[in-house]
């Protein structure tokens, strides 16, 4: 390649990134607001009385839906794709100003989006990696039409979590690919996967409890067995980082698929579950796969890696336990605490991520 076109491919590469920046900081203003409105539901006095109610709608949608168009759309090259992480980002802004019907819809539109986007990857590939992501963004798309309808966050929480749990199993599938894992053992997971989401059609607060529970145990077992955390541990640096968060992370979802086979009415035992589940399993699985995919979405090719890692990873892991414990004793002040501890862990850890990435692009050492 001629320096000339050296200059013109670095200027390309330069423009797509500023192109993809302010997604990527609209996803995380999302995600700041989403947990400081989880510390206020806490009792840490705040001033966003506003968003206090849909903590959780800000976090799977404005968040973690953002971040997964925004991936999703970028091999497409398609720019009128970029309206859907557009609008879901915008419904946190929403939320702010009071407007949560209108929030919500946005987020039917960004989860319809969503589930169009997974479907041309589908007729594409006619793999059942797609499929399952399919069926995760309508369950997202099922969760936010529920919660027009009934206003009760409750009815749409099991959709929410079928949602993450097809979305981020499918992407270990695809990551696992070439590993000697035979159709019929794969077939086997995919079944234990759409387990839960019958589950979620029977009924998630009746007999389907027990179908989701069976689902998310099973799909710990397979993914410990199955999956690449026995090989990553041997290895060093960011390879036993990414074992570690996955170890962590699956115990997290067996644990949470448990607490969901004991679940009652009483409320703080359904605390249990969300946090064992949405911190314990889905952000150890963000932890894992954030310095691999953040850097891809920005056209970054860095995989930056520091030992401080596991210091945010160890502080999530142990918000959420302490949280349970703080459930089980009814403990409030130790509640409290817990909530800010997953703040701290998850904002340091971007936080992290952002500067060793930058500094390694400067050709720094971390």
């Amino acid at each position: 390649m001629c320096m000339e076109s050296r200059k013109r491919y670095g200027r390309h590469t330069n423009m797509k990134r500023l192109e993809r920046l302010p997604f990527v900081i609209l996803a995380m203003l999302s995600l700041i607001t989403g947990l400081l409105a989880g510390l206020q539901r806490i009792g840490w006095n705040l001033p966003i009385n506003n968003i206090l109610p849909d903590h959780g709608a800000i976090m799977v949608g404005g968040f973690l839906g953002t971040l997964i168009i925004l991936e999703k759309i970028i091999p497409l090259k398609r720019n009128i794709l970029y309206v859907f992480p557009i609008i879901s980002g915008a419904s946190v802004v929403l939320f702010f100003i009071g407007q949560p019907i209108y929030s919500v819809a946005c987020l039917v539109f960004a989860s319809a989006g969503l589930s169009i986007i997974f479907f041309i990857y589908w007729i594409r590939e006619k793999s059942s990696i797609y499929f399952l992501m399919v069926a995760g963004a309508i369950c997202w798309l099922t969760g936010n039409i529920l919660l027009i309808i009934h206003n009760f966050y409750p009815v749409s929480l099991p959709w929410w979590m079928a949602f993450v749990l097809l979305i981020i199993t499918a992407e270990r599938l695809e990551l696992m690919k070439f590993l000697p894992v035979s159709r019929n053992q794969k077939l086997i997971f995919i079944g234990m996967l759409l387990t839960f989401v019958t589950g979620c059609l029977i009924s998630f607060h009746g007999v389907g409890n027990y179908l989701a529970a069976l689902s998310l145990v099973g799909s710990s077992i397979w993914l410990l067995r199955h999956d690449v955390v026995a090989l990553n541990l041997k290895k060093r640096d960011l390879p036993r980082y990414v074992g570690v968060a996955l170890l962590s992370g699956y115990f997290a979802l067996l644990l949470s698929g448990i607490f969901l086979s004991l679940l009652t009415e009483q409320p703080l035992e359904y605390d249990i579950l969300v946090h064992s589940f949405f911190i314990g399993f889905v952000f150890s699985m963000i932890f894992a796969h954030g310095p691999i995919i953040l850097p891809g979405v920005l056209g970054i090719s860095a995989k930056p890696y520091h030992p401080i890692f596991f210091v945010w990873l160890a502080l999530l892991h142990g918000s959420w336990i302490t949280r349970a414990i703080s459930d089980i004793t009814l403990d409030m002040q130790l509640r409290k605490y817990s909530g800010l501890i997953s703040g701290i862990a998850i904002i340091g850890y971007f936080l992290s991520l952002a500067v060793i990435t930058i500094r390694i692009q400067r050709g720094k050492a971390v």
